[in-house]
């Protein structure tokens, strides 16, 4: 728990700098998740400042459908054109199918992001912990893929 506090205090440290706006305020596309199963989606992020965007997704499992939103800090990663760092957090709530059990968590994101200057595509990759509130305490660490069309 300790190592977590510390990540989560340097994270947040880096957020907190000076950011300029991203090259893009609304994308859209899919997102994956790949760790202690597989789910993927429908995904969208949208920029409200310079330095903070949300970000949501409709995402599908094998025996849940569930609902992500997310709340990022984000910036440039200095000397590299396009690339971007985000950190953040926010809540996720998953519907069992035929009978299954709703659940409930947090999620904690960090990763980057690389928006194509000749194209209007962008991906993202992140390390997405989640900590399972209900109907059972839990965790599981993923690893996030996002590709989405850029809305300029």
């Amino acid at each position: 728990m300790k190592k977590i506090s510390i990540l989560l205090v340097s994270m947040f440290c880096l957020a907190a700098g000076t950011v300029k706006a991203q090259d893009y305020q609304t994308a859209i596309g899919a997102k994956f998740y790949l760790g202690d199963g597989t789910l993927g989606g429908f995904n969208i992020k949208h920029s409200l400042a310079e330095k903070s965007a949300i970000e949501g997704s409709l995402l599908f499992a094998s025996g849940a459908v569930g609902l992500e939103g997310l709340y990022e800090f984000q910036g440039p990663i200095p000397g590299a054109a396009g690339l971007q760092y985000f950190v953040g957090g926010g809540g996720m709530l998953a519907f069992g199918t035929g009978g299954g059990s709703t659940s409930f968590g947090l999620r904690l994101t960090g990763g980057a992001e690389y928006t194509f200057s000749g194209a209007p595509i962008n991906i993202s990759l992140g390390l997405d912990p989640t900590f399972y509130l209900a109907p059972s305490t839990g965790t599981n660490l993923a690893l996030g893929l996002g590709i989405r069309y850029v809305l300029r």
